[in-house]
């Protein structure tokens, strides 16, 4: 575990973007997991798709718009980043 790896940047976009795939919940508040959102969410990042999405922090209280385009870059530059240093 290295610890100069936090949730800054590009990965709380990640951490958010883990939230909106698998922690939805039902109007009552019940757990609830989708797989096929899951499945075209997942396609979407994969392909690096223009469409955006609002990631939502687990307080609520911040509310951000990006793309998956820009998400995969995210994703990319963390991967990159954690092999790199191995």
């Amino acid at each position: 575990m290295d610890p100069s790896w936090s949730e800054t940047g590009d990965r709380y976009l990640i951490k958010l973007f883990r939230d909106y795939l698998f922690h939805q919940v039902t109007e009552t508040g019940e757990p609830w997991l989708d797989m096929s959102h899951i499945v075209s969410s997942l396609n979407k990042l994969d392909s690096g798709s223009p469409e955006k999405i609002c990631l939502i922090s687990r307080d609520e209280q911040s509310v951000l718009v990006v793309s998956y385009r820009d998400l995969k870059e995210c994703f990319d530059g963390a991967f990159k980043e954690l092999t790199s240093s191995s």
